[in-house]
C-alpha cells in the first residue's frame, strides 16, 4: 500500500473515532440531503433477491436502507472504526442480512474470490482512491465480481463539473470549493471511455439543481456566516430538486449517478 493510500485509511479511521455518531450528519455522509438523493437513486435499481456488495460502506447509514430491498448485502470498508459504528447501526435497525468486512476495495477480487454479486454500489468510494489507475483497477475487479448482466451502481465526484461550479462561485465572490486531500475526482470523458469497454451505460442522473442551490444560493443567503450541510435551506433545495430536475444545471453537478450493466 502506498503512503497516500495509508494516509487516506488513517483519515477515515480517525473520522470514525472522532465524529459524532448521532444526528443527520454522519462520518461518511457529511451532506445528509445529498446523501438522501443518492440513496433514492440507488434504491430505484435495487430489487429482487439479489446479492449486493457495498464498497466503502462506512458507518452503514445508507447500507441499512439498501438491505431492506435485497436478499443479502456485504459492506466493505478500510476503517475499523467505521465498521464498529456500522455494526451498532445494523443492530439498532433490526436488519439481519448484512455482513461487514474490513479491507481495501483494491483487494475485493482476492477477498471474495468466486463469490458473485448482482449489484455493486460505490457511493463516493472511488474518489477516495488517490489515482486514476487505482480507480480503474477497482472498476475491473467489480466487473469480475458481477453476475452476468449485473449492475455497477455509482454516485461519484467529477472534476470538470466542479470546475464549472467554481467559475460561477468566483464570479459572485464566493471562495473556490477545494477538493479535499483524500479525494480524487473523476474526469467524465475518461471515465465513460474506460467503463464503456466493460459495461453498458444504462442511465446517468445528476444532482445539478441541488448542488447549485446548496453550493451557490445557500452560501449567498447566509453570508457572512458559513453554510451548514444540514441546514433547512439545503433540505428545501433537496425537495425542490426532486420536483424540478433543471437539466441545464447538469453541467454543474460535480456528483453524478451512473448505472452500468456488465457486458
Amino acid at each position: 500500500m502506498t503512503q497516500k493510500l495509508e494516509s487516506i485509511r488513517k483519515k477515515w479511521e480517525a473520522s470514525g473515532r472522532q465524529f459524532p455518531k448521532q444526528g443527520k450528519v454522519t462520518p461518511t455522509s457529511r451532506d445528509p440531503y445529498l446523501g438522501h438523493l443518492e440513496e433514492e437513486n440507488i434504491l430505484t435499481f435495487l430489487k429482487g433477491n439479489g446479492a449486493v456488495l457495498d464498497l466503502g460502506c462506512g458507518d452503514a447509514s445508507h447500507t441499512v436502507e439498501y438491505a431492506k430491498r435485497v436478499a443479502r448485502i456485504v459492506g466493505i470498508d478500510i476503517a475499523n472504526s467505521l465498521i464498529e459504528i456500522a455494526r451498532k447501526r445494523v443492530i439498532s435497525a433490526g436488519v439481519n442480512n448484512i455482513d461487514f468486512i474490513i479491507g481495501s476495495v483494491l483487494n475485493i477480487k482476492k477477498l471474495f474470490g468466486a463469490d458473485k454479486f448482482d449489484f455493486v454500489i460505490s457511493q463516493r468510494c472511488l474518489i477516495n482512491l488517490p489515482e486514476w489507475r487505482y480507480q480503474k483497477e477497482v472498476i475491473l475487479q467489480v466487473h469480475s465480481l458481477l453476475e452476468a448482466d449485473g449492475l455497477f451502481i455509482l454516485t461519484e465526484g467529477f472534476q470538470d463539473e466542479l470546475d464549472r461550479l467554481n467559475e460561477i462561485r468566483e464570479k459572485i465572490g464566493l471562495a473556490e470549493i477545494e477538493v479535499v486531500s483524500y479525494n480524487k475526482n473523476l474526469r467524465r470523458k475518461d471515465f465513460e471511455a474506460f467503463v464503456s469497454k466493460y459495461f453498458n451505460i444504462v442511465e446517468v442522473r445528476h444532482y445539478g439543481a441541488y448542488l447549485f442551490m446548496s453550493r451557490v444560493l445557500h452560501p449567498l443567503v447566509v453570508l457572512p456566516d458559513a453554510p451548514k450541510h444540514d441546514a433547512r435551506l439545503n433540505e428545501a433545495a433537496m425537495e425542490i430538486s426532486r420536483l424540478v430536475p433543471m437539466p441545464d444545471l447538469e453541467k454543474y453537478s460535480y456528483n453524478l449517478f451512473y448505472v452500468l450493466k456488465k457486458l
